[in-house]
């Protein structure tokens, strides 16, 4: 609250008048006590709005007349006179308060008229009177004195405890006037009231704050400041200390429209400013190492684009940071970044910009550096990290980096998005070929040009996967034998793909590579998963009891942790789907390579009434042998071996000793890959029990 807000928020009506008795204006407790809107009165003659009876008039006249001869105050006790529209009484009675407002010169610019409605008191006074004559009242104007004067400490109490600090200067040389509580907390020890700014505040004067003051006094402009600095001696004899300030100065003018002083008015924000500048830090830089994060550095990069040039960036990820991470936990993990993060600071050099990217990747620009000082650099790095001996819990591990680098700006004819991207795709790169080694990106590079499409799919898919563009199609088995026929099951496998940006159709060859290759394979089986169950959920009740989907599970969704409780529970989503609608396709490969651990989370899914079959059957194959470890109702036949039936001898034979073999664990076969007709009567000639192929059935969009 300032003190403009402190007279008009006050409950005592005030009206301020010129010296020759036009309004200027009032406040709000005025307009309520006389029923009328200050829009009315402002620029008015008091006696126009309000012109009472002679004797009445006069008596203000005098009192007026009084204040403007001696630049004193005076009251009248009590007035009898009609200024509101609204009172029922037959008379009104008031006391009034008339307070001259002077320039620095002494002069009068203008009258403060504070009158108090006292007719109920005037009404209670007469009827006292009456009832009890032998008790006469009290003098009244006792009475009002005490309520005039009780006002004024609420009034001067308003203004004190205002929250933000307020002061009033007058006159060009700036001499403290008033000033509350808050800004004497601000400015410290000394007395200001009578005294000159600049000489009890002589700190302030080479901060430009007098010649702020100066500048406002002498144009009328305003001035506001935000989050200002200021340097205040606030013990006596004691160090300048630092502030931050809100500030307005605000000119006061009198009757004649000419300046007369300043309205100071403001806020101390410096624990709001130290605390924006701890969230700022904290938004830029990581927590754990102090570097830049991932969007400070892209901030930097693009001012630094604006100014031209050709730039490097290296792309840095630890080799085998997960092995530590397992092994001595995430404090020791947290610990080697740190240390990691200390190295890479001292290969830093002026002008650079390094950041942690995320978990063990970290990036390092150097701005107009020659590729081959850049290549020297990233040695160096290499080097230096090799020598680093990380110790935990007694023991030291050997650190290395797989650095990708590539470069960016104007030159480059890439931004620094881009430039990010071919350094990560050749940091991956590094990885494959055997990690410990630097890769640098040439426009020419297809190897990093196809890493990097890879790694965009990444993006895509995620984004398919969230605005659910990924689509379900089925391929539909025929069934081969009687008794696959008698069982009356519809089987399809399930297939994805992804819907563009320009509606078309992208086949699961384009990003499942690439999903596997990042990570991503388990998210999108899960999605995959639980839009099938979905599907299933809608079918009528008839078809869906006599429907099968087969839906591929990767090696890494399978070994992932809780796929099988993700399973479980969404199944708990769908109540309308069985277990036995679903079929989980497992490739021979992924199976055989941790044959225990498979074989225990397929057997809580067969256990719970799911099916499993083994896909690509053959492939891998060097015995049969660990058939009867795996849970399995279905062996699917790698393709290549039934196209090889078309080349007798051998092809038919490989088949039908698959076939022969799966009987004898009562698990069904399918043929995968039938693409041409004359292959169904041979497949059911030697046992195959379905057929899978475009000879047979054109993948649709399920449910069909």
């Amino acid at each position: 609250m300032d003190y403009q807000q402190a007279f008009e928020r006050s409950p005592a009506p005030s009206l301020l008048l010129s010296c020759d008795l036009q309004i200027i204006t009032c406040n709000a407790a005025f307009e309520q006590a006389v029923g009328l809107l200050r829009d009315a009165l402002i620029g008015r003659p008091l006696f126009e709005m309000f012109p009472g009876r002679g004797q009445q008039q006069q008596v203000l006249l005098q009192s007026f007349q009084q204040v403007l001869s001696s630049a004193a105050a005076h009251q009248i006790p009590l007035l009898e006179y009609h200024l509101s529209t609204h009172v029922s009484l037959p008379h009104e009675y008031w006391t009034t308060t008339h307070t001259p407002l002077l320039d620095d010169t002494g002069a009068v610019t203008a009258i403060l008229c504070q009158p108090l409605n006292i007719s109920e008191l005037v009404l209670l006074r007469e009827q006292l009177a009456q009832t009890d004559a032998s008790n006469p009242v009290e003098p009244l104007t006792l009475d009002l004195l005490g309520l005039l004067k009780a006002e004024r400490e609420r009034f001067n109490q308003l203004f004190q405890q205002a929250p933000g600090f307020v002061c009033i200067l007058r006159g060009p040389k700036h001499v403290f006037e008033l000033a509350n509580d808050a800004y004497y907390q601000l400015i410290g020890h000394r007395q200001i009231i009578g005294q000159v700014l600049a000489d009890v505040l002589p700190e302030v004067v080479a901060q430009g704050f007098l010649d702020k003051l100066d500048r406002v006094y002498t144009t009328g402009e305003p001035f506001i400041g935000r989050a200002i600095p200021i340097e205040l001696q606030r013990v006596a004899d004691g160090a300048l200390e630092e502030r931050f300030i809100d500030l307005t100065y605000q000119p006061i003018l009198d009757a004649s429209g000419s300046i007369s002083g300043i309205f100071v008015q403001g806020h101390d924000v410096t624990e709001a400013h130290w605390l924006s500048q701890e969230v700022s830090f904290q938004a830029a830089h990581d927590a754990l190492t102090g570097l830049c994060n991932r969007r400070e550095v892209a901030r930097q990069m693009a001012e630094l684009e604006q100014l031209g040039g050709t730039h490097t960036l290296m792309y840095l990820d630890l080799d085998h940071f997960k092995i530590i991470n397992d092994r001595c936990g995430h404090r020791a993990g947290d610990a080697l970044l740190c240390e990691v993060a200390r190295l890479l600071r001292e290969h830093t050099q002026k002008g650079d910009v390094l950041a942690r990217l995320g978990g063990d990747e970290f990036a390092l620009v150097l701005p107009n550096c020659a590729p081959d000082c850049a290549h020297q650099r990233a040695q160096q790095i290499c080097e230096g990290i090799r020598q680093l001996r990380f110790l935990w819990n007694g023991r030291r591990y050997s650190i290395t980096f797989s650095i990708g680098v590539a470069h960016f700006g104007s030159e480059a004819l890439a931004s620094f998005s881009e430039g990010l991207g071919l350094a990560d795709a050749a940091c991956f790169l590094a990885k494959e070929k055997g990690r410990n080694q630097i890769i640098v990106s040439q426009p020419s590079d297809e190897e990093i040009r196809r890493r990097q499409q890879d790694m965009d799919w990444t993006d895509r898919l995620r984004e398919a996967m969230r605005e659910d563009r990924v689509v379900l199609f089925g391929q539909r088995f025929d069934c081969f034998s009687e008794a696959t026929r008698e069982e009356g099951m519809v089987c399809c496998e399930v297939l994805a793909r992804l819907r563009g940006a320009d509606d078309e159709l992208i086949s699961p060859g384009a990003f499942i590579p690439a999903a596997e290759r990042y990570g991503l394979i388990a998210e999108l089986d899960r999605h995959i998963i639980h839009k099938a169950f979905s599907i299933l959920q809608e079918l009528p009740p008839a078809q869906r009891q006599r429907t099968r989907y087969f839906i591929n599970v990767s090696g890494l969704t399978l070994g992932s942790r809780g796929f099988v409780d993700y399973v479980f529970s969404t199944l708990a989503q769908f109540p309308q789907v069985q277990p036995g609608n679903v079929c989980f396709e497992v490739t021979e490969t992924a199976a055989i390579n941790s044959l225990a651990v498979t074989a225990s989370l397929l057997g809580e899914l067969v256990n719970h009434g799911f099916h499993v079959a083994l896909d690509d059957f053959g492939s891998g194959m060097s015995s049969f042998a660990y058939l009867q470890h795996l849970p399995v109702q279905y062996l699917k036949i790698d393709g290549e071996f039934i196209k090889g039936i078309r080349n007798p001898p051998a092809g038919s034979v490989i088949v039908e000793s698959v076939i022969q073999v799966a009987r004898a664990f009562n698990i069904r076969t399918i043929a995968e890959s039938v693409e041409w007709p004359d292959l169904v009567p041979v497949l059911q000639g030697i046992g195959a029990d379905y057929g899978q192929g475009f000879a047979l059935h054109h993948p649709q969009p399920l449910p069909f």
